[in-house]
């Protein structure tokens, strides 16, 4: 599984990856409330943290192929 998501294009990728991990990330905090287990908690903040910036990465990314795809059009 690591394999198939290794080759899979970054455009492809991140998406899959963001959207799969804001459930998992709720989750965690729902499993951490409901056991009341901190660690889970932690656990759910991190994997919400590393999705945040996966976020920011790809926007980021779209944003400069936009710009990118405006300057040769001009």
């Amino acid at each position: 599984m690591l394999g198939l998501l290794i080759r899979v294009p970054f455009r492809v990728r991140e998406p899959l990856l963001i959207t799969l991990s804001i459930p998992f990330g709720g989750f965690l905090f729902y499993a951490a409330a409901r056991d009341g287990k901190p660690l889970l908690a932690a656990l759910g903040a991190v994997v919400l943290v590393f999705t945040a910036i996966r976020v920011y990465t790809l926007s980021r990314l779209l944003r400069a192929r936009r710009s990118l795809a405006g300057a040769d059009g001009a």
